[in-house]
C-alpha cells in the first residue's frame, strides 16, 4: 500500500474511533475525578509503591516513592470508594508482592487529597506507631498577590504533639517568628495554613521551620526547606514557592529514619522537614 493510501486508511480508523453508532462524530469527555498525591513518611522501610487495585483505567499508580519523597503534583483518580495497597520496593517476587497497607480509601469527586503513608512497619498491628494510610482532604487557600500560603502536617512517628516556629532564614524562629506560631499540632494531624509574606527573589531568601515539643521553646530541630519557586516563563506555568506570589505549600515534619533499614542514608536518621508544593500559583 502506498504511503498516501495508509495515511487515509489511518485517520478513517481514527474518525471511525471517535464516532458513536449513528455515525456522528462526538468529544469523549473526562469522568469525575478525585485529585491525589502520595507521601511516604515511613522510616524503616524505604521506597514503596501505592497502587489502586480494583480497575485500570482512571487510576494511577505511584511507584517507587522513597522516604521523606512524594509523587509530585496531584494526579486524576476515579472517585468513589477504592480498594488500595502499599507494597515494598523489591528485587524478588515475594518481596514486592508483599501487602504493608491493604485498606479501602473514599475519594470524592472535585477534592484534592494527601495520601499520607506514616508510621512504622516493624511496630505490631496494634501498636499506635504501626504503619497506616491517612487520608487528608487538601482545601487549598488563594493567599494573594504579596502572600504565600503555608501549612504543617506532623507525621514523625515516636513524637508527640509540637509547636511550630516559622521565621525567615537565617533568624531565629523561636525568638523572632515572621508569624504567630502553630500550636499543638498532633501526631498525623495538621494545621490551618498561615499566610505569610512572599519572600524575596534573591538566592538563600526562605523560610526556616523550626519545632519544638508543644509548650516548649527548646528547639527538637530546625529545617529551612529550598523551594523557592519559580516566575512564569514562556509557556511554562509558575512553580509555586514562597519566593512566588499565591502560593500554597505544605510542609511535612518526618521522622528521622531507623538505622540499618533500607530507608536510613548518611544524612536521614534525625527528623526534618520538607515542604511540598499545593498548587500551581496563579499569574497576577
Amino acid at each position: 500500500m502506498k504511503p498516501s493510501r495508509i495515511l487515509l486508511a489511518a485517520a478513517a480508523l481514527s474518525v471511525a474511533a471517535c464516532s458513536d453508532d449513528d455515525g456522528d462524530l462526538g468529544v469523549v469527555e473526562p469522568g469525575e475525578m478525585a485529585m491525589v498525591r502520595f507521601i511516604n513518611a515511613v522510616p524503616d522501610t524505604g521506597a514503596v509503591t501505592l497502587r489502586f487495585v480494583d480497575r485500570v483505567e482512571n487510576l494511577p499508580t505511584f511507584v517507587a516513592v522513597p522516604f521523606r519523597g512524594g509523587s509530585g503534583l496531584y494526579q486524576g483518580v476515579a472517585p468513589g470508594a477504592r480498594p488500595t495497597r502499599v507494597f515494598p520496593l523489591a528485587t524478588t517476587v515475594a518481596g514486592a508482592s508483599t501487602r504493608l497497607v491493604d485498606t479501602t480509601l473514599t475519594l470524592e469527586s472535585g477534592r484534592r487529597y494527601t495520601i499520607l503513608y506514616a508510621g512504622r512497619t516493624l511496630a505490631g498491628n496494634t501498636d499506635p506507631a504501626a504503619d497506616r494510610l491517612v487520608l487528608i482532604a487538601d482545601d487549598v487557600p488563594s493567599p494573594g498577590a504579596s502572600n504565600v500560603a503555608l501549612r504543617v502536617i506532623h507525621a514523625a512517628v515516636g513524637t508527640g504533639p509540637v509547636d511550630v516556629f516559622l521565621a525567615k532564614a537565617g533568624a531565629n524562629a523561636i525568638t523572632s517568628p515572621a508569624v504567630t506560631p502553630l500550636r499543638n499540632v498532633a501526631y498525623l494531624g495538621q494545621s490551618a495554613y498561615l499566610t505569610l509574606p512572599t519572600r524575596p527573589r534573591v538566592a538563600d531568601s526562605l523560610y526556616t521551620i523550626t519545632v519544638t515539643g508543644a509548650g516548649s521553646t527548646t528547639a527538637l530541630f530546625s529545617s529551612t526547606p529550598n523551594e523557592p519557586g519559580a516566575p512564569v516563563s514562556n509557556s511554562i506555568s509558575a512553580q509555586a514557592g514562597v519566593q512566588i506570589a499565591n502560593s500554597a505549600l505544605t510542609a511535612v515534619i518526618f521522622p528521622g529514619a531507623t538505622a540499618g533499614t533500607r530507608a536510613a542514608t548518611t544524612t536521614n536518621t534525625t527528623a526534618a522537614a520538607e515542604a511540598f508544593l499545593d498548587n500551581v500559583p496563579a499569574v497576577p
